[in-house]
Order: structure tokens, then sequence, then C-alpha cells
């Protein structure tokens, strides 16, 4: 047999012992050529202390993704433990937000300023759908998802938009907005998007529209179902734990995604994503504070850089950080100069790690 069918068998075995190892939630064989059982990440104490770890080595990355052995029947990635039984599956609660593993994740081989994703990148963004007079609708704002049920956005998404606009649902999965069905890029392709509508929306209970500083600008959205998860749909992490919560951002690289204006001016049809600078607090306050905008303790600010933003469009979106192999929020896209881009004048972000205690006492 020549290289080419020999490669291609394997490939096809591989495929096969993958497949059917899922398919009975049984016996598998590691990377080590160890035997194993097809089981949850989070069930896999060997593997999950690799994903947990703050830094993750190529070779260690590497190891966790050869042993992948399929997906359970809410798609969620399965891998081939060592020794292990497989325990029940819990049915998922709606009033608690994911640890990593289940959360965070983010599969892909690979804004103002900003370059397209990939479709499978970030799959936690969302995008508000708003009805608006004489029966006109759009896609406004961002948010993201954080568990099963509810995503999270920015207040003035919902209060400081013209008072004729209603959000009245939330699309997940979305990549290509002129492009109903499935979106390819780089020879990826996705499920097309999913629309869901709102079940309750609540606003934080301090936050006041006409505050120039936007204190407490933070919101949640709960959806009329459970959502599937899938390789295009997920949450992202939030700052739980208290060595999380505790970390330093300043000097920081975070990315920001979303479909708000370009450098052209122009909302963008794809997602994009750009990477911005933690800036230090009190320099940024200061900035602003001459512009009358006293800021707190409970906001962020990123970027400064010439052309390289998050602009109109891209509020409520995430600001996050990739720690070891796991995405987290730490900020909410709030508001920033009014010339999106502007070198030395960095934009404004919620602070999630501060409000988290106030997210899951309205989880329901």
């Amino acid at each position: 047999m020549d290289r080419i069918g020999l490669a291609w068998c394997l490939l096809v075995i591989g495929v096969f012992q993958q497949t059917f190892a899922a398919s009975l939630n049984d016996a598998c064989v590691n990377p080590r050529k160890q035997a194993g059982v097809c089981i949850g990440l989070r069930q896999c104490k060997e593997l999950s202390d690799i994903w947990t770890k703050p830094i993750v080595s190529p070779e260690e990355s590497a190891y966790v993704q050869q042993s992948q052995c399929g997906k359970d029947a809410n798609r969620k990635v399965l891998v081939c433990c060592a020794g292990a039984s497989r325990p029940a599956e819990p049915s998922e609660p709606t009033n608690v937000l994911p640890r990593p593993f289940d959360c965070g994740r983010d599969l892909s081989d690979r804004i103002f300023g900003g370059q397209p994703t990939a479709v499978d990148e970030f799959p936690w963004t969302a995008l508000l759908h708003y009805r608006k007079p004489q029966n006109r609708y759009g896609h406004h704002c961002g948010g993201t998802l954080i568990n099963n049920r509810y995503v999270l956005t920015a207040a003035h998404c919902i209060k400081a938009v013209p008072a004729t606009w209603k959000v009245i649902g939330v699309r997940l999965g979305e990549y290509n907005l002129t492009n109903d069905a499935q979106d390819c890029y780089k020879d990826v392709c996705s499920d097309p998007p999913v629309d869901f509508g709102v079940d309750k929306i609540i606003i934080h209970e301090q936050y006041d529209p006409k505050s120039a500083a936007q204190w407490n600008d933070i919101a949640l959205i709960r959806l009329d179902r459970n959502v599937e998860t899938s390789d295009f749909i997920s949450p992202i992490c939030l700052p739980l734990e208290d060595r999380i919560k505790s970390l330093n951002h300043v000097g920081t690289k975070q990315w920001a995604a979303g479909w708000g204006r370009t450098e052209n001016n122009e909302p963008s049809d794809v997602k994009l994503k750009v990477q911005l600078e933690v800036s230090d607090w009190d320099r940024c306050s200061n900035l602003y504070k001459r512009a009358r905008a006293v800021l707190r303790k409970t906001q962020l600010c990123a970027g400064g850089k010439k052309d390289e933003d998050t602009c109109s469009g891209d509020s409520g979106g995430p600001l996050m950080r990739q720690i070891g192999a796991t995405y987290y929020q730490f900020g909410i896209v709030s508001f920033g100069p009014k010339k999106c881009g502007t070198p030395d004048a960095p934009g404004v972000y919620t602070d999630v790690s501060q409000f988290v205690d106030w997210i899951e006492s309205k989880l329901e």
C-alpha cells in the first residue's frame, strides 16, 4: 500500500475509533496508548489539571486536543481519560455560571481597525435584535452568552437607545450578517445562527442612562429557552474564582469582538476582533475627568491606539483575556471618545469582576 493510501486508512481508522468510543461512552485509547474511558473534560483530573494551569505548554495543549474522543448528546467535548469511569451527566441548571471546561473554550485554529475572526472563534458573542418604528428591525449592540440561558450586555443598550426601540431577541452563532444560513471562512463552515426570544431583561438598579460616566452599565437578558451548545455557540467564563478576580490587568493585551463601526465609518458585516491594551486607571480617570465624566473603580480602560478601538455597535460586547487555555470576560464595552481610535484616549468598560455577585444574584 502506498503512503497516501496508508495515511487515508489510518485517518479513517482514527475517526472510526473516535466515533466508536464516543458513541458508546466507553473504552478508548489516549495519545499515550493508555486504555481509558471517553468522559467529559471536567471529570478527567489529569486533563483538567492541565487545562486550568495559568500557562499551558504547546505539548500539553496538543495532548489535551489529541485526547478528544468525541462529543456527548449536548455536543460537549469528551476526552479519553486513562483509568476513568463515566459519571452520570447531571441536568444543567439555569441559575449557575459555568466553570472552566464548560466555558471559555475557543477551538478555532487560529471593530475598528480589527481583523476578521474565524467562524468558530469567540463562540459566546451575541447580537441584540431590536424592533423599531414602522415595522423596521435591526441588530445593534452586542453581548455574551454566560450560561445556558443568560446573555450579559450593557445597560445602555437597553436604556440609552431611542425610546421607540425595543430589544425583542438575541442571535447566537452569527458570523456574517449578510448570510442567514451557513457561514464559511478558511475552509471552516458554521451551523446557521440561532435566534432566541427574550423572557426577561434585568438592568442594574443603580444605572442612570443620563450619567456622563455610565456607572453600573450592565444588564442581563434571560432567553426564552435553553441554549444547546456547539462548536459555534458556547458560554464564556466569568471571573468567579478569587485568584482570577484579583488579577492586575494593567498593561495586558485583551481581545474585543463585534460587528461595530470600522475605520470606514460603516458597520461590519462580519465579526471582527481587535487586541487592546488595558490602561492605567488613574491616568484614564484623569483624562475623562476633564470631560466631566468621573470614573469609578468598577470600570476599566483599554485601547488608546490610533485606529484600533471598539466603536458604536460594539456596545455591550466583551473585553476578553485568555488565561491558560480559557477565555474570561473582564469588561463590557461601555463608552469612549466621540472619534473611535483616537490616540491616547482609551475606551471605558464595565469591570465584570466587580459585578459577579450581582450577576449571580439575578440568575433564576
